[in-house]
């Protein structure tokens, strides 16, 4: 296949790590609410380990919604690890330094915050700096296949011609930003203002909904970092050729607001307080923009070279893997849903 990883300790590392992406983020967008209590009488991949012991447990049955919103970005990662290694490195300089800013922050924080939660569920700090040094490890045995080029030649710059998605992009870039920074400096705060004055009962945390941990919004503003930083290279670098940056975000964010429509209609999702409701219409919103930065952008080159399989793939088949998973990701989330209802 054209294009295809020539290096099998480079194809090693970047599967490794799309492998553990990817049941993490099943899980996470699954089943985060049994996730959250610990497995406790339902099914999860994993579990945070934490007993039902509301009384004497500041983390069982928190942040269930945020612990799924963590999953869906997580998969949008790793779909762009599956463009690498399906499509070929070419060029996916683009994609991989976002990634690796991004779970570098997770590194530290898993280390940093949040002690006795991850000292129940230890996991993830060895798994967030395993994904780290692996998936760095991938880039740098591909220099010598063309990951990079386009680097040296970069120039930062307001790149794009058209004025509708040049908004959408700048939009993009400093919501990204403005939501990354206050997760990842001011997680504490953050919790605080969604959260403040808010009591959670036996039946709310039993189901996933109590606050969430200062450690899972870190990791939502070092995931929502790396979508942040795709809409600024796009901006920044042009659009010949950045398919297959926006790719992950379309998915990522088509995911975003099929995740909230069926947490609305299932009532799982965060209702109450300003904060949350604006965070609720913020997913959707993105959706919008992406997409219309990425239609916009064709006439400027972004399906350039955007293959599927190693085949070319036109823009009608874009739109036709957009609905197919969009109606299948709708549909899987509808069945968990109901599936925890009656189990919870």
């Amino acid at each position: 296949m054209v294009g295809k990883i020539q290096s099998m300790p480079a194809k090693i590392c970047l599967g490794i790590t799309a492998l553990i992406m990817f049941v993490y983020s099943i899980n996470f967008m699954f089943f985060a609410d049994c996730y959250s209590i610990g497995g406790d009488s339902c099914f999860a991949i994993l579990d945070n380990k934490t007993e039902n012991k509301i009384g004497e447990s500041q983390f069982w049955g928190n942040g269930a919604p945020e612990t799924a919103f963590n999953g869906i970005l997580m998969f949008g990662v790793f779909l762009s690890s599956m463009i690498i290694l399906i499509e070929g490195p070419k060029g996916k300089w683009t994609t991989m330094i976002p990634v690796s800013i991004g779970l570098a922050i997770m590194a530290v924080a898993v280390w940093t915050v949040d002690k006795e939660l991850l000292e129940i569920n230890p996991a993830p700090k060895y798994v967030v700096p395993l994904l780290l040094v692996l998936y760095v490890l991938s880039y740098c045995l591909m220099w010598g296949e063309g990951v990079n080029e386009g680097l040296s030649d970069y120039k930062p710059g307001i790149n794009v011609e058209d004025k509708v998605a040049l908004s959408a992009l700048v939009v993009l870039v400093i919501t990204g930003l403005i939501y990354s920074i206050r997760m990842i400096f001011m997680a504490e705060g953050y919790i605080d203002e969604g959260f403040s004055g808010m009591t959670f009962d036996y039946d709310a945390r039993s189901s996933g909904q109590g606050p969430p941990a200062e450690i899972s919004i870190i990791v939502s503003g070092a995931l929502l970092l790396m979508y942040a930083l795709f809409a600024a290279i796009t901006l920044t670098d042009g659009a010949k050729g950045k398919w297959s940056v926006l790719h992950p975000s379309m998915f990522a964010f088509i995911l975003v607001t099929i995740g909230n429509i069926v947490g609305v209609i299932a009532e799982t999702a965060r209702v109450d307080g300003n904060q949350n409701m604006i965070n609720l219409a913020t997913g959707p919103a993105v959706m919008l923009l992406v997409l219309v930065a990425y239609f916009r952008l064709i006439p400027e080159g972004m399906e350039e070279g955007m293959t599927f399989q190693g085949n070319p793939l036109e823009t009608s088949g874009v739109v036709r893997l957009l609905a197919i998973f969009s109606v299948v990701m709708g549909i899987l989330f509808a069945i968990t849903s109901l599936v925890w209802e009656n189990v919870g």
